[in-house]
């Protein structure tokens, strides 16, 4: 719990002297609004005593501090929630985004999307409650315990000390239940957050679903995710009504005790009639404050078990961490060595690289070919630093790439993975996204090079047509097409093309082959392909198997090779 407050005010009480201010402002209207069951007294007093023209100016009094107080509990609220939750909240979202944006590539393979979004649906609801339950009803009603106290100090120390006892006893008692009520909470989280990755796999695997007539399948797969959610939402719901009854009652003995012990002690003389009127006011205001505290408990309770969730992404720590002293780096000419590099996705696992030593120069063009699983992508993956090395290094111009920051390191890098992502935007948008700023003539020459222009000029709204959610609109080579066009416009000394052309009918396959030799002239490229029609005109080709390099060459020299492993891979293809 103190973490998880700890990380709440980082964010809430970011504005020091604002947080500072509503906090005065909270406990201000809370001791004015305790002050009721006094006036209570003072007016009894005054009607017992015939002092009409006292009462007048108490009532006067009165009235003035119940606007008094007014004022400033709306005043609270206007503070508390425009100036401190609402950019507290935007600035806690902010910062998780930036966080898992941060986050390193291994982080972002095992997450499922449909439960981290609703971990933040839920987060930040939980983040607005809290802030409403601990300041408005929490210290609010502490506050007017201590009021009360004071007010019980003066007459009478049995009364405290009765007051003080029931509010631990009942206080003790809820917390114990809901102890109980978070685990219950928990667990049905845990349950939506399944269910909610089940609706968002299949409305982004919606064709796939669609191609196998699998929609009764996927139906039915919900439903029986929907009778465990039930069953844990029906155990968490229930608890409610055990807890109102339990605490209820508590709360129901605590007023009768104090209420019995303010007539017995003015039977006794020992207590006035403005006292026990100032007794019965205090109980009853305060025991229905009590119940909200409980309620208020409940609530945290339940935003405690959100918001740990939500704030636990902050948890997660950035494994590829950018150096100190970064060498910063405006241009670089391009030259790539791999030396002695070996590497595993996960400690003590098979190697997904053994001893790799490449050196590819500047403006050379270089192609990586061998089967599946063979290390091809793992080495893109590790010159862009999703991973690091386990032993060995990788430079570029003789600098360690670790000595890189991880943006200054990819801005000189463009890839075109095999399977482009495009955002739910128009097409200038996704061509522009490396280079926001281009002019809309920059983005029709990037365009032209890689031989989308005559396609985009034909759709009536041209450029501004939207590519709908990853592009699904478009179809898979004028995805290819636009995600060069990208990578042109960003114009970076490194380009990577990983299985650009594997997917694709004939004419995508030579309108983009086209566009790759025009873009990589002079520039430092790198080609991972399975047709090695793409690789033919490379200027150096490696082959890879198991991790390692077993043949380098060109086209012709390779082939020429009898027993070479891509002569082996090109008779099939030419076979076929």
């Amino acid at each position: 719990m103190y973490k998880m407050l700890k990380t709440f005010y980082h964010f809430y009480a970011s504005r020091r002297l604002v947080f500072i201010f509503f906090i005065f402002l909270v406990i201000s209207s809370a001791i004015l609004g305790s002050l009721t069951p006094y006036f209570y007294k003072l007016f009894v007093d005054s009607i017992s005593l015939q002092q009409f023209n006292k009462l007048l100016l108490l009532l006067v009094i009165y009235i003035f501090v119940r606007v008094i107080d007014l004022i400033i509990h709306t005043l609270s609220f206007y503070v508390g929630d425009i100036h401190l939750a609402l950019p507290s909240s935007a600035n806690a979202r902010t910062a998780i985004f930036k966080h898992i944006q941060d986050l390193d590539f291994a982080f972002h393979v095992r997450k499922s999307t449909g439960s981290l979004i609703s971990v933040f649906k839920r987060g930040d609801g939980a983040f607005w409650n809290l802030s409403h339950q601990l300041h408005y009803k929490i210290l609010n009603i502490l506050v007017s315990f201590v009021v009360m106290l004071y007010f019980f100090s003066r007459l009478n120390l049995l009364i405290t000390v009765t007051s003080v006892i029931s509010f631990l006893v009942t206080i003790i008692a809820a917390k114990i239940w809901i102890t109980y009520h978070i685990k219950l909470r928990n667990a049905a989280n845990t349950e939506e957050d399944k269910v909610s990755a089940i609706i968002v796999d299949n409305m982004i695997g919606y064709e796939t679903v669609k191609l196998f007539s699998n929609e009764a399948w996927e139906y039915h797969r919900l439903k029986n995710e929907f009778r465990i959610w039930l069953s844990k939402n029906f155990n968490y719901l229930f608890s409610y009504r055990v807890f109102d009854i339990t605490i209820g009652s508590f709360v129901n003995i605590s007023i009768l005790a104090g209420i019995a012990l303010a007539l017995i002690l003015v039977s006794g003389s020992k207590l006035g009639v403005g006292d026990f009127v100032l007794v019965v006011a205090f109980i009853e205001s305060f025991h229905a404050k009590v119940w909200d505290l409980i309620w208020g408990f409940r609530e945290i309770a339940k935003s405690y078990t959100d918001i740990q969730k939500y704030f636990g992404i902050l948890d997660n720590e950035v494994q590829i961490k950018d150096p100190v002293n970064e060498k910063k780096l405006t241009i670089i000419k391009g030259e790539i060595e791999f030396s002695g590099v070996y590497f595993a996705y996960e400690k003590n696992t098979r190697e997904a690289l053994k001893n790799v030593n490449l050196k590819i120069r500047e403006g050379q063009t270089v192609a990586l070919v061998g089967r599946s699983g063979s290390g091809k992508t793992t080495l893109v993956k590790l010159l862009m630093r999703f991973y690091d090395v386990s032993r060995g290094k990788i430079t570029i111009d003789d600098i360690n790439i670790k000595n890189l920051s991880k943006s200054r390191l990819r801005s000189f890098i463009g890839v075109v993975p095999q399977e482009p992502i495009l955002f739910n935007h128009s097409i200038k948008y996704n061509i522009s996204y490396g280079r926001p700023r281009a002019s809309l003539k920059e983005i029709v020459s990037a365009a032209r090079m890689a031989n989308i222009a005559e396609f985009i000029e034909t759709l009536p709204k041209k450029y501004e047509t939207q590519v709908g959610e990853r592009g699904v609109k478009l179809s898979g080579g004028q995805k290819q097409r636009l995600a060069i066009a990208r990578m042109i416009l960003a114009d970076p000394e490194i380009i990577i093309f990983d299985e650009a052309t594997s997917q694709l009918d004939s004419e995508s396959e030579r309108l983009i082959q086209d566009a790759i030799w025009r873009v990589t002239a002079n520039k430092t490229t790198i080609i991972i392909a399975h047709r090695l029609s793409t690789v033919m005109k490379a200027d150096k080709i490696i082959v890879m198997d198991n991790g390692k390099i077993v043949e380098i060459g060109s086209h012709r020299e390779l082939l020429a090779r009898k027993k070479s492993l891509y002569r082996r891979f090109w008779n099939l293809q030419i076979k076929l």
